[in-house]
C-alpha cells in the first residue's frame, strides 16, 4: 500500500516545474471541495429552493472532482483507507483520545444537567457511521492527501494542522462545533497519518458525535448546524 506521505513521489512530479504545477492543482482541488460546502451552507440554504435536490449539486460536483482526481493519481480504495487493513491499529490509536474527550463531554453534560442517552443516542449510532465515513473520506482521503502534495512528507505536522483547521472552518459560525471539529480533526488526521483506515475513523466520528449530541445542552451546539442555518437559531 502506498502511504499518503509518498504520493508526491510520482512520475507527475519528477521535475521541479511539474512538482510546482502539481502543488498548484492540489490547492485548487482543495479550494473547490471546501467551497462546495460553503456554497451550500451560505448560498443555497438561505435561498430555500423549492427543488431541494439542487442543494446537493455542489456536493455531487465535488465528489466527481475527487473521484477523477483519484483516478489521475492512481489512488485505489485500499490506499485511501477503505479497507480492513490497519483497522486494529487505528482503533488502538483512537481509544486514548476518545476516552479523554468522552469523559470531558460527559462531565460537562452532568454539570449542565443535559445528559440524554435515550432513543436518540442509539438511533444516532445507527445513522451516523455512514456520514462519519463520508466526512472522514473527504477530510483524510482527499484533503489531507492533497495537502501532502502541497507541503511534502517532511512537513506532516503542518499538514495535519491545516487539514484539521479546514475541517473546523467549514463549520463556521458555530464556534463550539468549530472547536470540537478542530480537536477531532487533529486526532483523526494524526491517526490517519499512522494508520490510514477510514472505517475506524468513521465509526469514531459517529460515536463521538452521538456522545456530544447526547451530553451537551441543545443551545450550546445549536443542533450541530452551520452556515445560514446556525444564524436562524440566534436571537439578535
Amino acid at each position: 500500500m502506498q502511504p499518503a506521505s509518498s504520493i508526491a513521489d510520482t512520475s507527475l512530479a519528477r521535475s521541479s516545474g511539474a512538482y510546482l504545477s502539481l502543488r498548484f492543482v492540489a490547492g485548487l482541488e482543495i479550494v473547490s471541495v471546501v467551497s462546495s460546502v460553503l456554497l451550500t451552507a451560505w448560498v443555497l440554504n438561505p435561498l430555500q429552493l423549492h427543488q431541494r435536490w439542487l442543494e446537493a449539486v455542489p456536493g455531487l460536483c465535488a465528489l466527481l472532482l475527487m473521484i477523477r482526481s483519484h483516478q489521475l493519481h492512481g489512488e485505489t480504495l485500499t490506499q485511501l483507507g477503505f479497507t480492513t487493513k490497519q483497522f486494529g491499529r487505528a482503533v488502538k490509536l483512537l481509544l486514548g483520545p476518545m476516552a479523554v474527550v468522552a469523559a470531558l463531554l460527559l462531565s460537562l453534560g452532568y454539570v449542565a444537567g443535559s445528559l440524554q442517552f435515550g432513543q436518540r443516542f442509539w438511533l444516532s449510532l445507527l445513522l451516523l457511521p455512514l456520514w462519519g465515513v463520508t466526512q472522514q473520506y473527504i477530510l483524510q482521503g482527499f484533503i489531507y492527501r492533497r495537502l501532502q502534495l502541497i507541503f511534502g512528507p517532511q512537513k506532516n505536522g503542518r499538514t495535519i494542522f491545516v487539514a484539521a483547521l479546514l475541517f473546523a472552518l467549514v463549520h463556521v459560525p458555530n464556534v463550539p462545533l468549530m472547536l470540537l471539529t478542530l480537536i477531532g480533526g487533529l486526532v483523526w488526521t494524526w491517526v490517519y497519518a499512522r494508520a490510514p483506515n477510514l472505517l475506524a475513523l468513521g465509526l469514531s466520528h459517529a460515536l463521538m458525535s452521538a456522545i456530544a449530541m447526547s451530553s451537551l445542552p441543545a443551545w450550546f451546539l445549536q443542533s450541530m448546524s452551520i452556515g445560514y442555518k446556525y444564524l436562524i437559531y440566534q436571537r439578535f
